[in-house]
C-alpha cells in the first residue's frame, strides 16, 4: 500500500516536472520570427510621409523605415503587409502581421484588444482647407461639412464636438479617400495629422490644399508599435528597440528625413515614459 502511495506521488510530481518543461520552452513570437527569417509588419501605405509608395511602387515612409531597421536588428527579411487605418488592430489578432508600425494611438480602448510599446511617434491634429477657402481657425469649421478617417484617433478626438458644433462629418476609409473628397469639394475641411497634411500640402496638394489651423481643443497624439497582447517576449523586444533607436539617434533621423524636424521628446512631462 505504501509502494503504491509512493509511486502515485512520484508520477504526479513527474507529470508536473514534465508539463512546468513542457510550457517553459514553448517558443515565444519572438522566436518563431527569427526561425521564419521574416518579420511581417503592418504598414499603412496611404499616409505620407509615414507610408506611401514611390515610382517604383515600392513601400518607403517613416514607419516603413522603422520596420527596415527592426528587420536589420533581428537580422531577418522585412515584410510589408499594408493595412489601412481600420484594419491595423484585425491585422494584429489575425496574425496577419507579427507587428503593426502603423501610426496608432496608444489609446485605453484599443489596449484592451493589442499591446503597445513606448512611444515612437508623436502627432498634432490638424485642419485643411482647400486654397482659396476663407476658413481660418478651428472655430470656422462651425456648421461645415468635415471629413475625417474611419476608425483613427483623429476622428475619435473630434467626432462628438464637432456634431456638438452642428457639423456634418464624413468618415472615409483612407487618407487618399479624404483627400479626394476635399479637392472634389465634397467637403469644406478635413481633419488629420499636421505632418500628413504638410507632406500632401508638398506633393499632389499643392496649389490645392493647405493647413489652415490646428484643432485646438485636441490633445497631441502619442502613438506606438503594436503586437498581440499575448506575445510579452515579443513587446519586450519591441519596447528595447525603440529605446535603442531613440539612444542611438535613428528615431531623430528619421524624422529630419520624413517629417521635415527634429524628434520630440518621447516623455511626456512630469513622467518617466511608460
Amino acid at each position: 500500500m505504501n509502494i503504491l502511495k509512493l509511486m502515485i506521488k512520484f508520477l504526479t510530481l513527474l507529470f508536473a516536472i514534465l508539463t512546468f518543461a513542457i510550457v517553459g520552452a514553448k517558443a515565444d513570437k519572438l522566436d518563431d520570427i527569427i526561425a521564419s527569417g521574416e518579420l511581417k509588419c503592418g504598414v499603412m501605405l496611404d499616409v505620407p510621409p509615414v507610408g506611401m509608395r514611390n515610382n517604383n511602387n515600392e513601400p518607403i515612409g517613416y514607419d516603413v523605415e522603422f520596420c527596415k531597421d527592426m528587420a536589420a536588428a533581428l537580422d531577418v527579411k522585412p515584410i510589408f503587409v499594408e493595412t489601412p487605418g481600420p484594419d491595423r488592430i484585425p491585422a494584429i489578432l489575425t496574425g496577419r502581421v507579427d507587428v503593426g508600425i502603423a501610426s496608432a494611438t496608444a489609446s485605453l480602448e484599443r489596449a484592451k484588444s493589442v499591446a503597445f510599446s513606448i512611444p515612437y511617434q508623436i502627432w498634432d491634429l490638424g485642419v485643411a482647407v482647400s486654397a482659396n477657402s476663407s476658413i481660418s481657425s478651428y472655430d470656422d469649421l462651425k456648421n461645415k461639412k468635415v471629413g475625417t478617417v474611419r476608425s483613427t484617433s483623429g476622428e475619435a478626438a473630434v467626432l462628438d464636438e464637432l456634431k456638438s458644433r452642428g457639423n456634418t462629418v464624413i468618415s472615409y476609409n483612407s487618407n487618399a479617400e479624404q483627400f479626394l473628397a476635399l479637392k472634389q469639394g465634397k467637403v469644406d475641411a478635413i481633419i488629420e495629422s499636421n505632418a500628413i497634411f504638410g507632406e500632401y500640402a508638398k506633393g499632389a496638394g499643392k496649389g490645392i490644399m493647405k493647413v489652415c489651423c490646428s484643432v485646438t481643443t485636441a490633445p497631441s497624439d502619442w502613438t506606438g508599435l503594436m503586437v498581440n497582447r499575448s506575445h510579452q517576449g515579443l513587446l519586450n523586444w519591441v519596447n528595447l528597440f525603440v529605446w535603442h533607436q531613440w539612444k542611438n539617434g535613428r528615431t531623430d533621423e528619421l524624422y529630419k528625413e520624413w517629417f521635415g524636424y527634429p524628434a520630440p521628446s518621447m516623455s511626456f512631462p512630469g513622467t518617466h515614459g511608460y
